[in-house]
């Protein structure tokens, strides 16, 4: 079964449209929109090395708000209801964060274009498991499963790379707990919603998003007072995501054994002995 692009309604001897004549009457197909979102950001993005420091947070804005703009081109049809705003925070998230993490690469060509190249190829599996939930949230697809993994992976990205310039910053206490929350609540309610993909937000999506949320603060305030570089930090947020969003899937589907929290804890426990042993007590 296909899900992308629609029939093909020419009639008989009439004359193919253009590429651009089908674009401006929104003929083209869903996969091509896909494509061209993800190269027109991938532009700007690499458009953004000229941008002047002083102008760095007013472009990652514009960035994302053309990310916005942009997603619901791509994905008009089925958008409705809770879709319009939840669909559309995982991309504009991980835009926002791997434009800020492309900041910091060192200025030359040889690290920022891979990255950039790597960003396109990105975006645009996004913007397939975007379709994926929604199109799943009107009928059962088989990808559904294949969505939820890619979708975690990009929230641990955009988790991961937005929480690494947060520590960068060396805020105060209070500054970094209230911005974490800012960062983690809306992918936690993106992937807790995932797993019910209602025309809502359940109060159960709700409660768990607040409790997942109200932790991860918790842990970012103790890793404020560690001797922890900024990666180790953001490393540590990421692994939290992973560990609670990995479990919730199976609580929702009513499918959660001993094994997947041992599996889980096993992991955490790692990432948390890698950054133990790399700290600088001294």
């Amino acid at each position: 079964m296909r899900y992308f692009g629609r029939k093909n309604n020419r009639k008989v001897g009439e004359p193919k449209k253009s590429f651009l004549k089908r674009l401006v009457s929104y003929e083209i197909s869903k996969r091509q929109k896909f494509i061209l979102v993800s190269l027109s950001l991938t532009a700007v993005l690499v458009a953004t090395q000229v941008v002047d420091d002083s102008l760095r947070f007013q472009t990652i804005g514009f960035l994302a708000g053309l990310t916005i703009f942009l997603s619901i081109f791509a994905l008009w049809g089925e958008l409705s209801g809770v879709k319009y705003f939840l669909l559309l925070l995982l991309p504009a998230y991980f835009v926002a964060g791997a434009s800020l993490f492309y900041f910091l690469l060192p200025i030359r060509w040889l690290t920022r274009v891979p990255f950039a190249m790597a960003f396109a190829v990105s975006f645009y599996l996004l913007m397939l498991t975007a379709n994926i939930f929604n199109v799943a949230a009107i009928r059962t697809i088989a990808l559904l499963r294949a969505a939820y993994a890619v979708g975690l992976l990009f929230s641990l990205l955009a988790t991961f790379f937005l929480c690494n310039v947060l520590f960068s910053f060396h805020l105060p206490v209070y500054a970094i707990v209230a911005s974490v929350a800012v960062i983690v609540f809306p992918l936690y309610l993106v992937g807790l919603w995932s797993f019910e993909l209602e025309d809502f937000i359940s109060k159960k999506v709700f409660r768990y998003a607040l409790v997942f949320t109200l932790a991860s603060m918790e842990v970012a305030a103790v890793l404020s007072f560690w001797p922890i570089v900024a990666v180790n930090s953001a490393l540590a947020m990421a692994m939290i995501m992973y560990m609670v969003l990995g479990l919730s899937q199976f609580a929702f589907q009513d499918r959660l054994k001993g094994r997947q929290v041992w599996e889980h804890m096993a992991v955490a426990v790692a990432v948390f002995l890698v950054i133990v042993v790399s700290t600088h007590w001294g």
